[in-house]
């Protein structure tokens, strides 16, 4: 299964951690874990093109984090709002027929170390 944890402080994403495997097919022919996979590093991409501070990411075969730098501009957060809303309707979208290979928990982001 695949874990999704999204950060929020209020209404701002703080950043997100996706680890593990779906296991709804043998590696290499999962279309949950590469759907899940193409949402995650487009959003990556996204951001990194949108958001003018360094993000903080890691990516590992089966884990990806990553989190948005602090005080972001109010025009660079409406921007992450998109993207990380968009991701949200992706996965939401897939959640009716494949949610059984993976689960997503918004938590509260309290400011204190990943």
């Amino acid at each position: 299964m695949v874990k999704i944890e999204l950060y929020k402080a209020g209404k701002h994403y703080k950043g997100f951690v996706v680890q593990g495997h779906a296991g709804a097919e043998e590696p290499g022919k999962d279309i949950v874990c590469a759907a899940i996979s193409v949402l995650f590093q487009t959003a990556l991409l996204g951001l990194d093109a949108y958001v003018t501070k360094e993000l903080d990411w890691k990516m590992e075969h089966g884990y990806l984090e990553c989190w948005l730098p602090e005080s972001l501009p109010l025009a660079e957060q409406e921007k992450v709002a998109v993207i990380l809303g968009t991701l949200e309707l992706g996965l939401g979208a897939m959640k009716e027929d494949y949610g059984q290979y993976f689960k997503v928990c918004k938590r509260r982001w309290t400011g204190c170390s990943k």
